[in-house]
């Protein structure tokens, strides 16, 4: 215990100035955007370095499984089957003449048994990637880029209760919003569909194409439950999603290649 003391006592001047610098670091976050800004991105890729590195390691003794699995997502991806558009089946190969371009990626961190749930894959600002890029799998739809450094990038996840997703029937273009509510992995509420339409059990739900995020079409999962109240004009639907977001490796990031003639004539409009 006095030797303890001692080397606190000879040491003091260095932990004082430690915990103030400690404490600054605290009050800039709490007070600055900027700083905000800078420790966020700071975080984001000492994280993700950390993520790649123990991901690395573990994936040096699956490589032959890994190379398997990234084979069997990437035929599946090629077959997927996006919509009807004009009187056309879409699928995949396609995007690029639709003006959006596909990049393969792989995730190294994946939460989804909390509120607000993030993804980190391993594409990032040195790969052409940048915020408000959509992610898909090959079985639907992962989420939104949120964050980027040069090498890795914060996924928005679709179990993320602040995300909300353009969608609509592929039977009739109804579309409203799609969102989580903290509750089940696969399981999504869709508001703002008008008892008008007519809405079933097994009814398909698509991507509504209304966002900078993702084109029309994408499936992402099928009506397990609907309830029309009595005096209200929406129905209360539940969206079964068609993958298993718990599950996933790899990603396909879409960049939307119109987005900045899109939003010039969205600022026209407004102004």
């Amino acid at each position: 215990m006095r030797q303890l003391i001692n080397a606190l006592l000879e040491y003091k001047n260095t932990l004082l100035y430690i915990g103030l610098l400690f404490l600054s670091i605290i009050f800039l976050n709490q007070r600055s955007f900027y700083h905000q800004s800078v420790f966020s991105n700071l975080s984001l890729s000492i994280s993700s370095r950390m993520n790649f590195f123990n991901d690395g390691i573990y994936n040096y003794f699956n490589l032959v499984k890994i190379n398997q699995q990234l084979s069997a997502e990437n035929e599946k991806l090629k077959v997927l089957e996006l919509a009807q558009y004009e009187g056309m089946e879409l699928k995949t190969e396609v995007f690029e003449s639709f003006s959006f371009k596909v990049t393969k990626a792989r995730i190294i961190k994946n939460s989804y048994n909390k509120t607000r749930n993030y993804i980190i894959i391993d594409k990032g600002e040195a790969d052409g990637v940048k915020t408000d890029m959509g992610v898909i799998t090959n079985d639907g739809i992962i989420g939104v880029i949120n964050q980027t450094t040069e090498d890795f990038s914060s996924v928005l996840s679709l179990l993320h209760r602040d995300l909300k997703i353009n969608a609509s029937f592929r039977k009739n273009g109804a579309y409203g919003s799609l969102s989580w509510q903290s509750n089940h992995p696969k399981k999504m509420k869709l508001d703002d569909i008008s008892t008008l339409n007519p809405v079933f059990i097994g009814d398909t739900i698509v991507t509504g194409g209304m966002s900078d995020y993702f084109p029309y079409g994408i499936p992402i999962g099928k009506i397990s439950k609907v309830e029309r109240p009595e005096y209200e004009g929406y129905y209360d639907i539940e969206v079964e999603l068609f993958g298993n977001l718990t599950q996933k490796e790899f990603v396909y990031i879409i960049e939307n290649k119109n987005l900045d003639q899109i939003k010039k004539l969205d600022r026209d409009e407004s102004q």
